[in-house]
């Protein structure tokens, strides 16, 4: 199953992997740890809080996460940004501390993979009524971000969508959504899995190594794929949405640093404690994307498109008109056809009556033929009275 843009108002179940507990006894022993803080993970926990087994590794405490939405909207990166994605949504610790930014974001989408999880997220998010600040994709975020830059128009990017070229109702929807971004309102928040609790034990975390998504994975997702025949000048204009990283607080700041180019604005890092421990740090990413630069490079696509519009709109008037002097030239040859025929039928149907009339004529006269064979003759019928009579006289002479 593909990448779904969940509807408005559309809300998945809480199943069985989604749990409230509210006894030390429910809980499993690894997330023990974490039920202990849980009111430090959502204040309004026991409003029905939901949660994955999983999810407790991973979910931004309230405070961090309400800090970062506050640092996040103001911080140079977000300049002029009004669309936050947010890859990984996960039980929704950090999408909804970015809801209640005081409408600092327009929209706020929120990527989140496992169907479980998701449900908690939003279950979790109309605790806190920010359900419907938040527009819900469920899928794989990379191929959400391939997708995204298909319909911006990366060649490569157009991989993340269907290849048998039958597009469905939600891949049409999702791509809907993707394609009414600008790009330069666009800001990318991750908090991605740091491959379970074994990073605690290096001094210094190598992020190539980060479990299932590593750094390298990250920042690809965040910039336009690359062309296999692009020059080494086209790779100079390869555009890089603006990210903060939500990573280990020992992440290899190196690593981090090498992958802005050069000339680019600095990097800010910040590292995120509560009661005087670090719980992760963040890495604020400049991105590339000028708004003036989009705004050009969307203006050729707008007049192509529209040209094609015009091309279609022409091409469909020149079919309608050759069908309807098709229809005409059907006609003119139909038409003397039908009346050829109509006045052939016409003549036949004279000729019966006339043959009908004659037929019954002589019917007619062979009857009076008859009759008049068979009709006594009046000068016989008087010569049998007189007969008569003069016998009756004789008679009575005698």
């Amino acid at each position: 199953m593909g990448s779904k843009l969940l509807k408005k108002g559309e809300k998945y179940a809480l199943d069985e992997n989604c749990h409230h507990y509210t006894k030390l006894s429910e809980v499993p022993w690894d997330i023990q740890k974490y039920w202990h803080q849980r009111f430090s993970i959502f204040e309004f926990y026991d409003y029905d809080i939901h949660l994955t087994d999983s999810a407790w590794f991973g979910v931004t405490p309230e405070p961090v996460a309400t800090r970062i939405a506050r640092d996040l909207s103001v911080h140079p990166i977000a300049t002029g940004k009004r669309v936050l994605i947010d890859l990984f949504g996960g039980a929704g610790g950090n999408v909804i501390a970015f809801a209640l930014s005081s409408g600092r974001w327009d929209r706020i989408i929120a990527i989140e993979k496992d169907k479980s999880t998701l449900a908690c997220a939003q279950h979790n998010a109309e605790v806190y009524d920010v359900l419907d600040k938040i527009e819900w994709v469920h899928g794989d975020s990379f191929e959400v971000m391939r997708r995204f830059w298909g319909v911006h128009g990366g060649e490569e990017g157009r991989a993340g969508r269907r290849g048998d070229g039958q597009q469905s109702e939600e891949d049409d929807e999702l791509d809907t959504l993707l394609a009414s971004l600008n790009l330069e309102e666009c800001l990318v928040f991750a908090s991605p899995p740091w491959g379970g609790v074994s990073y605690r034990d290096q001094e210094v975390f190598d992020l190539s190594k980060m479990e299932p998504y590593n750094l390298e994975h990250l920042y690809e997702a965040c910039s336009s794929p690359s062309s296999s025949s692009s020059s080494s000048q086209g790779e100079m204009q390869k555009r890089i949405l603006p990210q903060a990283l939500f990573l280990p607080r020992q992440s290899d700041l190196n690593q981090i640093a090498a992958l802005v180019p050069d000339g680019a604005p600095k990097i800010d890092v910040v590292q995120y404690c509560q009661k005087g421990a670090s719980k992760a740090l963040m890495a604020y990413l400049p991105g590339n994307i000028d708004a003036e630069k989009e705004e050009e490079r969307r203006r050729p696509a707008a007049v192509a498109k529209k040209q094609k519009s015009e091309e279609e709109k022409e091409r469909g008037q020149k079919n309608l008109n050759r069908n309807l002097d098709e229809q005409e030239d059907e006609q003119e040859r139909i038409v003397p056809e039908l009346l050829t025929e109509a006045t052939e039928v016409a003549q036949e149907e004279v000729s019966m009556v006339q043959d009908a009339s004659i037929h019954d004529t002589s019917y007619a006269q062979d009857t009076s033929y008859l009759e008049a064979e068979n009709t006594p003759n009046k000068t016989d019928n008087n010569a049998e009275k007189r007969k008569r009579k003069r016998r009756r006289r004789s008679s009575h002479n005698n």
